[in-house]
């Protein structure tokens, strides 16, 4: 695995910086935004999963933010654990395979719900089962992956509630297609970018979703023995007391 701290956060920042030097802005399906308030997707690359025209985006890297603002989306360069949001402002908000590359994942979840209005919606997905572990999990940056009991845990302890959930990756379950997208990734970034660019245009459509199955945590933990990774839905209480950072640490976001 790769080490967690400085170094885990350093070897992403300089990975998918170089991938995202040699992208373009792709959308990708995700879960159907809900909430007509404040929209957000964070971490997403150059592969955002909700409406360009309808969510603010904020990603660490720079040269993510310039092209999805040339691609006509609202972006903000900022990290998780830090997010430029005034608390509770936000509806609905997405995080497509982050929390896996976070060393402090506690961390950021407490951000997550720090913005999130209450009765907001969080949307996550994550890699499941140690077990599962492969060098495509060292290579793109993962910290870990998630015991679906543990993912579970986490988030109850931040007073979200399942909604539901669905299968959902990133690896490709060809072992030939994994070990070769290790190879190019690893040599040349710019290539790999670009047959996954073309693969992924051929099998995605720009109106296609994920579907959610409702369901509460045991029938998540129950269906999540045949699963790689998830996609889950969760509802912050409405009755939870409110996280608040301290004014002086937060820069709010000219675009909210």
């Amino acid at each position: 695995m790769i080490r967690a701290g400085r170094s885990l956060e350093r070897y992403n920042r300089a990975f998918y910086e170089r991938c995202w030097r040699a992208g373009s802005v792709l959308p990708l399906p995700g879960v159907a935004p809900v909430g007509r308030r404040l929209l957000v997707e964070v971490g997403c690359g150059l592969r955002p999963r909700l409406p360009l025209e309808r969510a603010i985006f904020v990603d660490v890297s720079r040269t993510a933010c310039v092209k999805l603002r040339a691609a006509g989306a609202r972006a903000v360069c900022a990290t998780v654990p830090r997010l430029p949001l005034r608390d509770a402002a936000v509806d609905a908000l997405h995080a497509y395979e982050v929390l896996e590359h976070l060393a402090d994942d506690r961390a950021a979840v407490r951000e997550l719900v720090r913005v999130l209005a209450p009765g907001g919606l969080l949307v996550v997905s994550t890699p499941l089962h140690p077990r599962c572990w492969q060098e495509f999990d060292r290579v793109v940056g993962h910290a870990r992956r998630y015991e679906p009991v543990a993912l579970v845990d986490l988030m109850e302890a931040h007073g979200l509630r399942l909604e539901g959930f669905a299968p959902f990756g990133m690896r490709p379950r060809n072992r030939f297609l994994n070990r070769l997208g290790i190879y190019y990734l690893t040599r040349w970034p710019r290539l790999a970018l670009r047959f996954e660019e073309r693969f992924l245009r051929l099998v995605h459509t720009r109106d296609a979703v994920v579907v959610i199955r409702r369901g509460d945590p045991d029938d998540f933990i129950r269906a999540a023995a045949d699963l790689e990774g998830a996609v889950s839905a969760w509802r912050r209480d409405a009755g939870q007391p409110a996280i608040v950072r301290p004014p002086e640490t937060l820069s709010t976001c000219p675009v909210t």
